[in-house]
């Protein structure tokens, strides 16, 4: 989809449980600028490369790679066109770049210790995980940035917004002169996912509070259509962040509940109380505990006041 003579959002369409992500593409007069570049694997890059093509544009045209975050999704692809384009410069946020260089660290981050705790006969690695869906890459990122940070590519200026809750170094893109956001994983098709150790709901909720302050008259996500009211999308994105912290609550007012007793208040299949249950809710029960609106005791959590 052409959004200017020069500026393109090329939408993946939705085909799996994890899809490649879609990709804004700049031109400017070295060629072209990605924001995000796809999954690896042959398919995914197969799709790329047709996304490209169908708007008029070649992949090997790409001199530079901006990642919103270190999902396999994003930047799976990076190693393969690290390959076919010599020379191509890969941008991260600095809060991101340990993860690009080694893809391991990803099990920390989703907080993948957590499941075993509750769940004793069950194990995840994200990285074999993300295998069957869209292999993931390593790189040394040839460029960091972090919050309010600018980014330079052709006739465009787009503001680093640091937004962690889903990431701890995820990043959005604001371009204030077209008033153009893009918001990575944080808006669009995706139902909001976020993990202690990237942020949290708290995190999540604070990043959505940044973009209502914005205002931005368009929204590119990474997942799904493009957004013509992202107030209506923020505000979507924050209530069911929030309505997940109500049912805990109501599920607390009538007894004190274990971890896996609560999980049922936000997922209904026990194929997800594993994952993403265990780093949804224990972001939730953080938040709450530090706020001081529930209470911890012997395995327990509580309201506070009862």
């Amino acid at each position: 989809m052409k959004l200017r003579e020069d500026l393109y959002f090329l939408k993946v369409e939705k085909v799996g449980f994890v899809d490649s992500s879609s990709i804004l593409a700049i031109r400017d007069s070295r060629g072209i600028v990605c924001v995000e570049i796809g999954g690896g694997g042959r398919e995914n890059i197969r799709r790329t490369q047709e996304l490209f093509q169908a708007d008029g544009l070649s992949t090997a045209e790409i001199h530079t790679v901006v990642i919103s975050h270190t999902h396999a999704d994003h930047m799976g692809a990076v190693g393969h066109f690290r390959t076919t384009n010599p020379g191509m410069i890969v941008v991260d946020h600095e809060a991101d770049a340990p993860f690009l260089r080694d893809n391991r660290l990803l099990n920390r981050i989703f907080d993948v210790d957590l499941i075993p705790r509750y769940f004793p006969a069950e194990r995840m690695d994200v990285l074999e995980f993300y295998a069957a869906f869209c292999p993931i890459s390593e790189t040394c990122p040839d460029r960091t940035v972090k919050e309010g940070d600018t980014l330079a590519f052709g006739a465009y200026s787009f503001r680093v917004i640091h937004t962690p809750g889903h990431h701890p170094g995820h990043i959005a893109l604001f371009e204030p002169a077209l008033g153009l956001l893009f918001v990575g994983d944080m808006l669009g098709a995706e139902v909001p996912f976020y993990t202690p150790s990237a942020g949290g709901a708290a995190g999540y909720l604070e990043s959505l509070r940044t973009f209502r302050a914005l205002a931005p008259e368009r929204v590119v996500p990474s997942h799904g259509e493009l957004i013509l009211d992202a107030e209506a999308a923020v505000q979507t994105a924050e209530e069911k962040v929030v309505r997940r912290e109500e049912r805990i609550l109501e599920a607390l007012a009538g007894a004190p509940r274990t971890f896996r007793e609560l999980l049922p208040a936000l997922f209904r299949s026990e194929r997800q109380f594993v994952f993403p249950g265990t780093a949804i809710l224990a972001s939730h029960l953080q938040k709450l505990a530090r706020e001081g609106r529930i209470l911890e005791e012997t395995e327990r959590y509580r309201l506070a006041g009862t």
